[in-house]
């Protein structure tokens, strides 16, 4: 009933229009939309049958228009919940408004290299649609089949960037999968990380020895997310020990 109203709606003319909405309104009825409905409908429905319910013509062809134009829609946060802001809609309620769980991470992959013997990440983390001042990033390496977690806090910038060194062998032997979250004004968004990266980011295995009995190695894995291995490594025999002490 509601998926009518995009392009084709605007390709309507007037009289068209005002007979589609009154035949909408009157399916809708005097209270609108039940929880039930705003519970599984995203946002751009639930606005339109606001629009709709009170015959709000010039409103709802604008925010059609708006959508299909890509337009972005800024939001507020209140009590840890994400509202959209349309300053041509008066008297949304907040239910109608509320895009909390529409929000997701915008995430970069930067750089994956070795800094000695710890991981250097650097990239991008912001949550969508929310502007703050200060946002708190943390690289997560989560181990594949324990689920244990290891949190790296990062050093972020307004902007989104953030740079976190992660040393290898804190985790310890395991297959590592690389995610990042971020955190603004009481709202937190995770991700899976790595699928969202620079151009020119060498995406080559990187392997390096932390101690005599560690190894670790960075790569991507078949679904192109970072991760990051670390072995046990058999120590070298005597005679290769010796033959290489010799050869000094």
């Amino acid at each position: 009933m509601l998926r009518v109203y995009d392009h084709r709606f605007l390709a309507m003319d007037g009289a068209q229009r005002g007979r589609l909405m009154s035949g909408t309104r009157q399916v809708l009825g005097e209270d609108g939309l039940n929880d039930a409905a705003r519970a599984v409908l995203p946002v751009r429905y639930r606005l339109r049958a606001f629009c709709i319910q009170h015959g709000l013509q010039d409103e709802l062809e604008r925010l059609i228009r708006e959508e299909l134009d890509g337009h972005e829609v800024g939001a507020v946060v209140v009590g840890g919940r994400v509202y959209a802001v349309y300053p041509y809609l008066r008297g949304v309620p907040r239910q109608d408004a509320d895009v909390t769980s529409e929000v997701g991470l915008r995430h970069r992959l930067d750089e994956a290299s070795w800094q000695g013997k710890r991981v250097r990440v650097r990239g991008v983390a912001a949550i969508e649609r929310i502007e703050a001042r200060e946002t708190k990033v943390e690289l997560i390496l989560r181990e594949r089949r324990s689920r244990v977690e290891h949190r790296f806090p990062a050093d972020a910038s307004a902007s989104g960037g953030f740079e976190v060194e992660a040393d290898m062998a804190l985790p310890g032997p395991g297959r590592w999968d690389a995610r990042v979250a971020a955190s603004a004004l009481g709202v937190t968004r995770e991700a899976r990380f790595g699928t969202v990266r620079a151009d020119r980011l060498d995406t080559e295995s990187q392997r390096r020895a932390l101690t005599s009995n560690l190894a670790s190695t960075i790569y991507f894995t078949k679904g192109g997310y970072l991760a990051v291995v670390v072995r046990n490594q058999k120590p070298a025999p005597l005679r290769a020990k010796l033959r290489r002490r010799l050869l000094r």
